[in-house]
């Protein structure tokens, strides 16, 4: 646009100068030839006079030396507008670091010092705008407190990477006790040097893995992705994570047995994102119930899609058989030594789903511990569990397992000691089951409770002994009549010597006690005859039955 003024000035003055320079001879023409009327050669005389000459050459003279005066104010006054020209062709280029890194030359005149200044403003507001867009990104997407991803992070990059059908991998939910959390504030200068000492952790573990994501879903709880990750390798990581997780130095005073806990699901390219954290919640919830710092994992095909629920769904639906009292039990015997006689009867807890298929204790469970409907689900348990023994014709022995929280909830304890005291044969028939792990670890508290139920013939048992190396110290304070191994123990106990020897000294230090041991599990007639020759009393497993439902 400049160059077009400048271009239409010097064409103007031109024509001017021009069409006055022609004005102007014909001018001199005509005063001549009035003048020299008789002189016919009036143009030959005008143009080869010396008068007309010098006025041509001091004409053009003068003329160019108006044009360049021109053309040097037209340059000074247009400038501004050249380089403004000049710097808005750049916005072409589509670089707006450049644009924006080129100054006008000319900061003397009034326009061009305004164009500086709405440029610095430009700068300084393209700045504040970025800064800006980085926060609202940090505050949206990332975690406050330690920079890693957020809960929505984690969301967006879950549902991402399913949109691959050939994906595979696992969903790690690491939770870390509040307890720990408490002491660790004291020692720490504050609460996120742990949860870093955590992630640094994980990313050590990590730091061959070509791809992962790791983000914060709660004050207490992290989440980990992993694509292109194998069942069996899955299993692998579980163990060696756990490791480095339990090394992380705690605060003195503080154990480092019940700190952490792993939730894992295991998912491939049909699942959708709510089925695979659901799932992930459920595994840390089971992983939670069994006590000491460990990871959890279903077996691949174990939980069915319609039965992976959130925190919500399994509050409603379990609050919804208790008020039905829709609770289904399921027996099934320990039997003696000589492979006919029935010790006792195990109950085992089911619940049917709104499709009519049955959902194992071993999901339900845990959910229930966490939605709190844990005390509520035993009590009707054990509602069940009377209402057949009343019904039997001949009386036997029964057991039922109960949660730690129930065993230490005075409501529950005087309740269920009401119900026995009122009705003796169900004192004298009944076992009550407590996980060996949560006897030893709540044992000061728990051994008034157990001598009061004793007193009114309830027999009691230590369940699950042998998942966790503990001391068995129990057995000299507590009124234990009864153990029963872990199926863990139990599996193909025929090929596994060092199994075997932990049973003989178990069996040793249970004779001194009168204290008789059952197994769990038992699936083929090695594993039985094995047991037995090892001085276990009773079995439990498919090799003898399946549980059987209760009509009631």
């Amino acid at each position: 646009m400049v160059f077009t003024v400048r271009r239409s000035i010097k064409r103007s003055f031109d024509i001017f100068a021009i069409l006055l320079l022609v004005l102007s001879i014909v001018f001199v023409y005509f005063i001549t030839d009035k003048v020299l009327v008789s002189n016919k050669n009036t143009i030959s005389l005008v143009f080869s006079s010396l008068p007309f000459w010098l006025f041509f050459i001091c004409y053009v003279i003068s003329v160019l030396g108006i044009r360049y005066f021109i053309s040097r104010k037209t340059s000074h006054y247009l400038k501004p507008f050249q380089q403004l020209e000049q710097w808005a062709n750049l916005s072409t280029s589509k670089d707006e670091a450049f644009i924006l890194a080129t100054p006008l030359q000319n900061n003397k005149d009034n326009i061009s010092q305004a164009i500086l200044i709405l440029l610095e403003q430009l700068q300084k507001n393209q700045n504040n705008d970025n800064q800006y867009t980085q926060k609202i990104r940090e505050n949206v997407l990332l975690d406050n407190d330690t920079g890693i991803g957020n809960r929505q992070f984690f969301s967006n990059r879950l549902e991402a990477l399913l949109q691959n059908d050939a994906v595979q991998g696992a969903v790690f939910i690491i939770q870390f006790n509040e307890f720990f959390s408490e002491h660790a504030n004291q020692e720490y200068s504050s609460h996120c040097s742990y949860v870093e000492l955590l992630i640094a952790a994980i990313k050590h573990r990590l730091k061959n893995k070509n791809q992962y994501f790791i983000a914060r879903q709660s004050e207490f709880e992290l989440a980990l992705l992993l694509p292109g990750l194998y069942f069996s390798e899955t299993e692998k990581l579980a163990n060696r994570l756990l490791s480095n997780l339990m090394a992380v130095p705690l605060p003195a005073g503080t154990n480092n047995e019940e700190f952490i806990h792993i939730g894992i699901s295991y998912f491939t390219g049909d699942h959708k994102p709510y089925q695979i954290m659901a799932e992930a919640d459920m595994a840390l919830r089971s992983a939670q119930l069994q006590g000491p710092s460990q990871w959890f994992m279903y077996e691949q095909g174990e939980i069915e899609n319609q039965k992976i629920r959130g925190s919500l769904s399994w509050r409603t639906f379990l609050t919804k058989v208790i008020k039905q009292k829709s609770l289904m039990t399921f027996l099934q015997p320990v039997m003696a030594s000589n492979g006919k006689e029935i010790l006792h009867y195990e109950t085992l807890s089911k619940v049917k789903d709104d499709d009519d298929s049955i959902i194992s204790a071993r999901i339900f469970i845990p959910m229930a511990r966490k939605c709190g409907l844990i005390q509520a689900i035993d009590i009707l348990a054990c509602e069940k569990l009377f209402y057949v023994m009343n019904s039997e014709t001949q009386s036997h022995y029964h057991s039922i397992n109960l949660s730690i929280e129930s065993l230490l909830s005075t409501s529950f304890i005087d309740n269920l000691f009401d119900k026995v005291t009122n009705n003796p044969d169900l004192a004298e028939n009944l076992i009550i089951e407590i996980s060996e792990y949560h006897l030893v670890n709540h044992l000061e508290e728990i051994s008034p409770i157990l001598e009061k139920l004793s007193t009114v013939g309830i027999k009691l048992l230590a369940d699950k002994v042998g998942q966790y190396v503990v001391n068995a110290n129990y057995l000299k304070t507590c009124p234990i009549s009864f153990i029963k191994l872990h199926r863990s123990i139990v599996l193909n106990i025929h090929e596994k010597l060092e199994n075997q020897v932990f049973i003989q000294s178990l069996n040793a230090l249970c004779s001194s006690y009168q204290v008789e041991i059952y197994a769990l599990g038992i699936e083929c007639a090695q594993e039985w005859q094995t047991l037995l020759r090892l001085g276990v009393t009773g079995g439990q497993g498919h090799y003898f039955s399946k549980a059987i439902a209760q009509p009631i």
